[in-house]
Parts: structure tokens; sequence; C-alpha cells
């Protein structure tokens, strides 16, 4: 999950009128957020993996954002587990033995070159630290990058071929609109973008 501090908010507004936005609905702790291959996942199962994060990780959003933010990744990570589940079963080995074959076996070892390389790119991060303290954490990084890619490139593969629905919708802002302000396009438009920026 990624966070942006913007200067100019732009809001994308779904299906709301020119005075309000659409508001999803509440949702109860038994209600479905995603199924995999028919299988429910509940808002219960969600939140009891989201609650478990760092407030921090979602930076200065508001608790509405955050919440929404924790609950997707906690949500992603379920799903991914539930598809590698359902994939080691459709396979007949275990968990451990399918990841091993379909995403750390493929994962390409870090070279020394490699490392150097990133170390020289990235000095200003390293606080002056010689190469040789920093080598073997440098070394780990780059590999857990790796086998962060191969997994989400594994987990897109078998989302291809799952049913995967995800119902988890995000929290938007009511927007007031002034009736002087710049617009364009039909009043009833099914989607409106309201921009606010700064001209200087």
């Amino acid at each position: 999950m990624k966070q942006l501090t913007l200067t100019a908010l732009l809001a994308v507004l779904t299906g709301c009128s020119s005075t309000s936005a659409q508001q999803p609905k509440r949702l109860a702790p038994s209600e479905t957020v995603a199924t995999v291959d028919g299988v429910a996942i509940t808002l219960a199962e969600v939140d009891d993996k989201a609650l478990e994060q760092k407030a921090s990780s979602f930076g200065g959003a508001k608790l509405s954002q955050a919440l929404f933010e924790a609950r997707r990744a906690a949500l992603d990570d379920i799903v991914a587990n539930k598809l590698i589940d359902g994939a080691a079963k459709a396979a007949g080995v275990d968990r451990s033995a399918l990841i091993e074959k379909e995403i750390t076996a493929k994962v390409a070892p870090v070279t020394d070159a490699e490392v150097t390389a990133w170390y020289q790119a990235n000095q200003g991060r390293l606080q002056g630290a010689p190469l040789e303290q920093v080598k073997q954490p440098i070394k780990s990084f780059l590999t857990q990058e790796r086998m962060q890619g191969a997994r989400a490139e594994y987990i897109g593969a078998l989302k291809a071929k799952t049913a995967v629905r995800v119902m988890l919708d995000p929290p938007r802002q009511k927007v007031e609109m002034v009736s002087s302000s710049p617009q364009r396009g039909p009043a009833g438009a099914p989607v409106e973008i309201v921009e606010f920026s700064d001209f200087q």
C-alpha cells in the first residue's frame, strides 16, 4: 500500500450528483468483502489482520482512509494466501513445496556487482557506511525485493485463472459544490472530477 502527499488533490467521485458523493454502505463484520473461488472472506476476518498493523504505516491519512488501506492490505494478503493454498491443494503438494517451486526457485541470486551498484546509487541513504559493513544487509534487501516481485507475479497468474471478486469499497468524501465554480460537461455525468489546485 503506497501513500501519496499531493499539493493538488484530485478526487474522483463515482455515481454522484453535482452536490454530493455516493457514500459506501456500512458493512457488518459478518459481511463478505471478497470471494476466492467461491469461498467468502468476511470483514471480521480482514479486521482481525488489519488491526494488527501500525498506524504509522499510513502516514497522515485520515482515520477512514487509513482503516481502508489497512483493510485492503490485509484483504490482499488473505486472498493471496487462499490462492496459494488452493494451488497447493490442486497440485497435491504442501504449501512450502509450492512456494519453493513457483516463487523461491525463480528468484535469481543477487550478485556482488548488483550490491555495489545499489550501494553507489544510494550512498546518501547509508550515512557514509563503508560497503563492506552494509554489503550483507543490501544483499538481503535486494533478495527480499526480488522475492516480493516473484510472489506478486505468481499471485497475479493465480488470480487470472481463479474467480476472485473484491467488494471492499474505498471511502468517498462528500463535496459541496459552489455554484460559481467553473464547470465543464453535463450536470448529470456518471463520473464527476473535482480538482482543488493552486495556480501559483
